[in-house]
């Protein structure tokens, strides 16, 4: 029963209890027939309003309805129009949004790691990156509540890069037969023999020749470069790089001129070199 039509019935009902315990009043006080008749007609027209009341409850309750299904057919023709311009339905607007909760979610874990273990997830955290990226040129990108997830996971993001070191120091005691060549071979170093230049930079102040290291030597081995750093490996070129930093091979130049203190001749770059990368 509606709340109209309860409304109604608690009306009429409170009409004729009032009606009947007139009669019964009327009995026991000893009003006159003329008296009661004129009480039974007041009470029999609260009843016939009661009544009225109740059929303008009934005809109200009927014309809200049909508003409300006529502006639930109209929400969903609308809807339709959005999935249509979208590209997509239900379901896969749905898919979405539970794709965006679970980068959500991850990027918590990630802040709630210590600083040393974010270092250590650096390339997940610009997986997660790019993954975002492209989720933004998805249409459905452009639904609000898609738009308030990217908010949230964009601050995240930002905070997790705040507190990520971008380089890291590890000490590595020498031992005897060691060489930067070998060291950076190890597998738990560079696991590449031609990246032992950088070790070599890091510790100049120590190694005067690096063909000549001793024994209990404390080196310090970085790890990782700063945001605005690239750090070159075997196969590198300054064109290979401008793809990789810009998206444009032909902004190499950028580089080679805020690099030439290191870069000799801009055909040519070393493993283990970190240039310093300018903002495009």
């Amino acid at each position: 029963m509606t709340g109209f039509k309860r409304y109604g019935f608690f009306l009429v009902c409170t009409a004729f209890a009032l009606l009947i315990s007139t009669q019964k009043g009327s009995a026991q006080t000893g009003i006159t027939y003329e008296e009661y008749k004129v009480q039974q007609a007041g009470y029999e027209k609260r009843v016939a309003e009661a009544k009225r009341a109740l059929l303008e409850c009934q005809q109200s309750a009927e014309q809200v309805n049909q508003q409300i299904e006529t502006v639930t057919t109209q929400v969903a023709t609308v809807q339709q129009e959005i999935y249509r311009l979208i590209g997509s339905d239900e379901s896969g607007v749905s898919e979405y949004l539970q794709e965006l909760d679970r980068i959500e979610a991850r990027l918590m874990g990630l802040l709630s790691l210590s600083d040393e273990a974010l270092f250590d997830r650096r390339e997940e955290v610009d997986q997660v990156e790019a993954r975002v990226e492209g989720l933004t040129k998805d249409k459905r990108a452009l639904l609000p509540e898609a738009m308030s997830k990217f908010k949230n996971i964009d601050q995240l993001i930002e905070r997790i890069k705040a507190r990520m070191p971008r380089k890291r120091i590890r000490q590595y005691s020498v031992l005897k037969g060691d060489s930067l060549w070998k060291i950076a071979k190890k597998p738990d170093i560079y696991d590449d023999p031609y990246m032992w230049p950088r070790i070599y930079v890091e510790n100049r102040s120590l190694i005067k020749d690096p063909d000549l290291i001793y024994p209990n030597w404390m080196l310090n081995v970085p790890f990782g470069v700063d945001l605005n750093q690239y750090l070159t490996l075997r196969g590198d070129n300054l064109s290979k790089i401008a793809g990789i930093v810009y998206k444009d091979v032909t902004s190499w130049r950028k580089i080679y001129q805020a690099n030439k203190t290191q870069i000799l001749d801009p055909s040519l770059v070393f493993p283990a070199q970190v240039l310093d990368i300018p903002a495009n």
